[in-house]
């Protein structure tokens, strides 16, 4: 009978672990599949973003305390609630628990780790992001969040308000890319470079069919589709003469800036690799 007993025992606890390991594994698995945003900050920016997700057939939803931004996103055919990203109340309306991202872009980068880290305390959503300085006081503030994984939105040193200038005075084009396996190098350098130089923003990315905010940290793969914003800075009468759109509601595209490689920057990556 002991030895009943201890085989039992024993049973119980192998099929218990091998579950356990297959449900944290199906956990992780349905997590990282989880699809749309809850975005606090209804600036120019964080609607160009909930548009985009919209347009994808993903839900995403607005959260801010701004009635006049709110009407604006309202206007834009966008769900939006007006009141406190701080409020659980409200994360709880807007679906946070369904959704796979939570971003907080309002223009004060302190007001936004605060809020994504009590996002990630209480509701823990698969992916929680922030729009913050690595500088001084931030950079601190940001080592605590990140221990909650909180990621740093977009690129290192984002100024947010001056892409938001950028949208509102027309001054950007809303552009798609793919990195392809045939020249990828080549490619994610030319696209690193702009970055860098300020003329692009990456907003989002599909990999393997999931929509995703991107990170300042992130590391691009072949076939990811990555989409961007592009400083136009030519004034709206020379883009009229040129043939330029001037609809509000930005029309994504391929883009000659990004997709067109120089032979140079070409050249210099092979001379690296």
């Amino acid at each position: 009978i002991k030895a009943l007993v201890f085989l039992t025992i024993m049973m119980t606890v192998f099929v218990q672990g091998l579950s356990a390991r297959w449900v944290a594994k199906w956990l992780q698995i349905t997590s990282s599949e989880v699809t749309g945003a809850v975005i606090v900050g209804c600036n120019s920016l964080g609607r160009t973003i909930a548009r985009l997700f919209q347009e994808q057939e993903e839900s995403v939803v607005l959260i801010d305390t701004d009635p006049e931004a709110c009407q604006k996103a309202e206007e834009d055919g966008l769900k939006v609630f007006q009141s406190s990203g701080l409020d659980p109340d409200a994360l709880e309306e807007a679906g946070i628990e369904s959704m796979g991202t939570f971003i907080a872009l309002t223009s004060n980068g302190d007001v936004n780790l605060v809020l994504a880290q009590r996002a990630a305390e209480e509701f823990k959503p698969p992916r929680v992001l922030a729009v913050f300085p690595r500088t001084g006081e931030s950079a601190n503030k940001a080592n605590k969040t990140n221990k909650i994984k909180v990621g740093q939105a977009f690129i290192p040193q984002f100024p947010v308000k001056t892409w938001n200038k950028y949208i509102n005075e027309g001054q950007v084009k809303l552009g798609r890319t793919n990195f392809k396996e045939a020249g990828f190098s080549f490619q994610q350098a030319h696209f690193q470079a702009l970055v860098r130089s300020g003329e692009v923003l990456p907003l989002l990315f599909r990999r393997r069919g999931v929509l995703q905010v991107v990170k300042a940290s992130e590391e691009w793969q072949v076939g990811d589709e990555i989409i961007y914003l592009l400083h136009d800075p030519r004034p709206k009468l020379l883009k009229r003469l040129s043939g330029g759109t001037q609809s509000s509601r930005l029309a994504l595209e391929k883009l000659p800036e990004v997709e067109e490689i120089p032979l140079a920057s070409a050249s210099e990556s092979s001379g690296k690799t």
